[in-house]
């Protein structure tokens, strides 16, 4: 017995049926020993045969079961593929799903608005054209093409009162031509032009004092030029004020047919980056670009289009 043990209750479990106990005095000798059951703690829950018993849970079992994924297949073997895992997942996931067709509706909504914003730039005015745009807008073999200098150009101007003709021969010290145009051909269209006499034939003969002048971007006088302002001081001499800006100016007008033209109309590239003055028979006169001069050149090979700025029958 250990030093801080207890001595062991006195047991009071009944005797065997068997055996029945019978009194003991102080003086009488020792019976036999009784059939007693086996010293342990007594379970509050019974017997320890109804321990034993086993209970079946009446809850059925839970079944798990694994949801396969896909793998990929490399050098012979199964291997678990984690961006194909993703995908699928993403794919049967309603919160995906949702944030997929948010996105999609947006990108539709928003379209437009990127594709005005991504068309807008930041440029100088479009007073004239650039090297190479003019290049693009009269011929393919500008390259190769120089000016030809026309000295001492005599014009004759042919004016009428309705009863008396008179014949004016006008002097030009210089004609720039370009791209092929001989000095034939601009005496002729000149010739034709003044003749018409009134606003048309004050338009042609102001832009004619700029000839040879330089072109300079924003310039409108003869210490440099450009093309918006080429056309703005022609008009000027007629009382017609125009803003120093192609497509403001081409607002400005009305747009008529090729067959409808007439010396003193605008022609205005269709994208609106270059313009000058219609002078007959398929000739313009244009200041063009930086390094070059005001000059006379064929009617342009880009899109164009003509403008009308003077009342109708002038």
């Amino acid at each position: 017995m250990g030093r801080h043990a207890l001595p062991a209750a006195a047991d009071d479990r009944q005797p065997s049926r068997a055996t029945p106990r019978t009194a003991v005095g102080p003086a009488s000798p020792s019976p036999e020993p009784q059939q007693l059951r086996p010293r342990g703690r007594r379970s509050a829950l019974g017997p320890a045969a109804a321990r034993a018993t086993f209970v079946e849970h009446p809850k059925p079992t839970r079944t798990v079961r694994m949801q396969s994924r896909p793998v990929a297949s490399v050098a012979g073997a199964a291997v678990l593929s984690r961006t194909a895992v993703l995908r699928a997942e993403r794919a049967v996931d309603p919160r995906h799903i949702r944030r997929a067709a948010n996105a999609k509706r947006a990108a539709i909504l928003l379209a437009p608005a990127i594709a005005v914003t991504s068309s807008l730039t930041l440029a100088v005015p479009a007073n004239a054209a650039t090297p190479a745009e003019t290049q693009q807008g009269t011929t393919t073999a500008q390259a190769a093409q120089t000016f030809t200098v026309a000295h001492d150009v005599k014009v004759p101007v042919v004016t009428t009162d309705g009863m008396t003709t008179t014949t004016t021969v006008v002097s030009y010290p210089t004609l720039d031509l370009r791209f092929g145009v001989t000095t034939a051909q601009a005496q002729s269209a000149l010739s034709a032009a003044l003749s018409a006499g009134g606003d048309r034939a004050t338009i042609v003969e102001t832009a004619l004092q700029y000839m040879g002048d330089p072109y300079v971007e924003g310039g409108a006088s003869h210490e440099g030029i450009d093309c918006s302002g080429l056309t703005m001081v022609a008009y000027a001499a007629v009382g017609i004020p125009l803003v120093h800006y192609v497509p403001t100016q081409d607002a400005a007008a009305t747009t008529i047919p090729e067959s409808e033209a007439l010396p003193g109309d605008l022609v205005v590239y269709d994208d609106e980056d270059h313009v000058g003055l219609y002078l007959g028979q398929g000739l313009v006169l244009q200041a063009p670009h930086p390094g070059e001069v005001v000059d006379i050149v064929p009617m342009y090979s880009a899109a164009h289009h003509f403008a009308r700025l003077l009342p109708a029958g002038s």
